[in-house]
């Protein structure tokens, strides 16, 4: 019979095997925020592509915003809302908005998001998703208002429903980057 207990010539132990904490490997920035913004604006960039499937085109949702949503929840930094608004800024110019437009409305889900972060962090994941489409839902009325005060006119309302639909889609990304890295060491390294 195994007994629990090591012995060695200077200390008795318990042997408890590996012990395994909270953070199960060390990440870095680019890890958690450089990699995930390149796929996000590829996705961008391939989605946005006009192409038809089944006679329909692609949808364009707009995926920086489940970053805009998941990284306060992973670990607030300052480097996050610079690569956030350089996204906003890059979707500004690639889909002909007025410069500021999709960054502004992503810092305001980044910053809602991060006020109540400690309210969303440890919740299930359907109240994760519950908030995500809260969010999008938001991030859509606002944006569908400065557009009307921006152009004098009211944009297409289907449209507008078709693109928070895509968006919402990408709540997949949003727990896979939670899952991944909520729980991870994200010091810097």
């Amino acid at each position: 019979m195994k007994t629990p207990f090591i012995k060695t010539p200077l200390k008795v132990t318990l042997d408890r095997g590996v012990r395994k904490g909270m953070a199960q490997r060390m990440i870095g920035p680019l890890d958690w925020i450089g990699w995930p913004a390149l796929w996000v604006l590829a996705g961008t960039i391939l989605l946005a592509t006009p192409m038809k499937i089944f006679g329909l085109y692609l949808p364009e949702p707009v995926l920086p915003l489940a970053l805009a949503f998941s990284w306060p929840l992973i670990r607030p930094s300052y480097i996050a809302p610079l690569v956030l608004a350089l996204m906003g800024a890059f979707l500004d110019y690639f889909w002909g908005a007025p410069l500021g437009f999709w960054t502004l409305s992503l810092m305001i889900v980044y910053g809602v998001t991060f006020l109540l972060r400690g309210y969303i962090v440890g919740q299930d994941m359907m109240v994760i998703t519950a908030l995500y489409g809260s969010a999008v839902i938001g991030f859509f009325v606002l944006n569908t208002l400065l557009a009307t005060i921006d152009s004098g006119m009211v944009p297409r309302l289907i449209s507008v429903f078709e693109q928070a639909l895509a968006t919402f889609a990408a709540v997949f990304l949003v727990l896979w980057l939670l899952e991944t890295f909520v729980h991870a060491d994200v010091r810097f390294q």
